[in-house]
């Protein structure tokens, strides 16, 4: 099984200009078009785990497996020591006075597949997209959205691409699969992996620094361009998009220069821009819930706009147009028929064939921070900056926070507010 470089698609390039707090709020605000908030939609998020800061604590997000190197670590386990999936998740589904997210009545369905050094392989992803698609609908579940703030760099087929095949298993499950395109702007090749597979929703990054309005934002020179056959789906905002911090973790204590205020951060790439339009889905299946993927798919691409002369390579179909996409669902649009990736097939195993079984994944289960039966590799999510300022890094020391505090929630010891996978039950609200 591959063991190939897994990068995090955000932070990639961020400026921060004069009054861009304010400008990004605007932003998020220009998406929440409709009465309809996302409320009985579930959007799983695959990335570096979901702190209890405020806007996401509580009953707001519930934790599926770690399986991160972490994961064996009650100080740690499930928590967002690097500071990357509680962003995405604020952007999607927070819920907090003053700066919620795109759909705030949505629910948050963490699986940790990174550490506070950032670490995680092809396996890793795969069991976390397997995971999420077996527990799809189970013990009161109603997962339509998954959210892959992550790519593979150097894949240029899908058709044998195991985190493609992971991607469409989930996506024929009947989950809504968003993928960042990539950060690596005009540079000769390809989109990442799994958004180079044409059956998800690639999204590429537009620069939103000039204004609100769809029709003035231009794609920005870090959003990765497609070859010509399979290029970004379309653009979202996501230049120095505010979400939420967490205080003590690896980008936050690399990246001061990103903080806004005492509870926010400011965070640039295809991966704020994957977040936003995964909140947008939770929104159109909470108003539409008998859309399909395809349909919302169609419908999202054909309700964009711009006045810039950008090519299909760059910008796909052009900006997303939030409001349009809600007036317009077109239930008749016919489902995409492009080859299948290796492995696809219709049930819900690995590639493998193992499946989860329980808690456990079956076939090639989990060891603390080793396969059993399966020999991998780590990786390193380089290649980001926040908000402009570099980072290889922070200071950690074993499993303890570094003179951090949580914001907005207690943390003490191994104690937290949350709600955790337990065996095939959730184990209430919280755990010690």
């Amino acid at each position: 099984m591959s063991t190939s470089m897994i990068e995090m698609l955000g932070n990639a390039g961020a400026t921060r200009p004069v009054g861009l707090y304010q400008l990004q709020k605007d932003v998020l605000e220009d998406f929440r078009y409709t009465d309809s908030d996302g409320s009985g939609i579930d959007v799983a998020v695959i990335d570096t785990g979901v702190a209890p800061v405020d806007g996401l604590d509580g009953d707001k997000v519930l934790h599926g497996p770690d399986l991160s190197f972490e994961g064996t670590d009650p100080q740690v386990a499930y928590l967002d020591t690097y500071g990357h999936g509680t962003h995405m998740a604020g952007i999607i589904a927070g819920d907090r006075d003053g700066h919620p997210g795109v759909a705030p009545g949505a629910r948050i369905v963490s699986v940790k597949v990174a550490g506070h050094d950032g670490i995680t392989t092809v396996p890793q992803v795969v069991a976390a997209i397997d995971w999420v698609v077996e527990h799809r609908d189970t013990d009161g579940l109603n997962i339509r959205v998954l959210n892959l703030s992550l790519g593979q760099a150097g894949v240029t087929d899908h058709r044998g691409d195991l985190l493609s095949a992971a991607a469409e298993r989930a996506w024929n499950a009947g989950i809504f699969v968003v993928v960042a395109g990539g950060n690596r702007g005009a540079a000769p090749g390809h989109l990442d992996s799994p958004a180079i597979d044409p059956y998800v929703m690639t999204v590429g990054g537009a620069d939103n620094s000039s204004g609100v309005d769809e029709e003035l934002q231009p794609v920005t020179d870090w959003s990765s361009r497609g070859d010509g056959s399979r290029n970004p789906d379309l653009v979202a905002p996501g230049l120095s998009i505010a979400s939420y911090r967490v205080p003590g973790s690896a980008v936050d204590v690399a990246a001061p220069s990103a903080r806004y205020g005492s509870d926010l951060f400011l965070g640039s790439g295809t991966s704020q821009s994957a977040a936003v339009i995964s909140g947008v889905a939770a929104r159109m299946f909470d108003h539409f819930p008998n859309m399909t993927n395809d349909q919302l798919k169609e419908t999202l691409r054909r309700n964009t706009e711009t006045e810039l002369d950008f090519g299909a390579e760059a910008i796909g179909t052009g900006v997303i147009d939030a409001e349009d996409a809600y007036e317009d669902p077109k239930y008749d649009r016919p489902p995409q028929s492009f080859a299948p990736a290796a492995g696809r097939g219709t049930g819900i195993a690995a590639p493998s064939g193992a499946t989860w079984s329980g808690g456990g994944w079956s076939g090639a289960t989990w060891s603390g921070a080793t396969w059993s039966g399966l020999a991998w590799t780590g990786a390193t999510w380089s290649g980001a900056t926040w908000s402009g300022a570099t980072w290889s890094g922070a200071p950690w020391s074993g499993a303890t926070w570094s003179g951090a505090t949580w914001s907005g929630a207690t943390w003490s010891g191994a104690t937290w507010s949350g709600a955790t996978w337990s065996g095939a039950t959730w184990s209430g609200n919280g755990w010690s």
